[in-house]
């Protein structure tokens, strides 16, 4: 029995050590994030944030469906992002409707 007690006793202490761990977020970047030629502009998003070429917007949430995403932004504002893979995507205005092809380059 005695050899068991230290066995049970770091399970226990594991428990707990492993209880108090919270993860932040994601552990790996989102598909779409990096930077990508669209055309018009070249667009920068990370996990929390997308920059137009001209400004850095919070990201509010994400939605996933397959390999689309759904960005939500403040006011309401929303990017669809679908098709999403290593090298390109089809990015859509949740405001105008407006739909770019790009591609990564970085």
């Amino acid at each position: 029995m005695r050899p068991a007690l230290p066995l049970l006793a770091t399970l226990a202490f594991g428990s707990v050590l492993s209880a108090c761990v919270a993860e932040d977020g994601p552990s790996d970047p989102y598909a779409f994030v990096g930077s990508w030629d669209c055309g018009v502009e070249t667009f920068a998003f990370t996990n929390t944030t997308y920059n137009d070429g001209t400004n850095t917007y919070p990201i509010r949430s994400v939605r996933r469906d397959g390999s689309n995403y759904t960005l939500r932004f403040e006011n309401g504002f929303l990017l669809a992002l679908g098709a999403v893979t290593e090298t390109g995507l089809t990015w859509v205005s949740g405001t105008t409707g407006d739909t770019l092809n790009c591609r990564r380059i970085g």
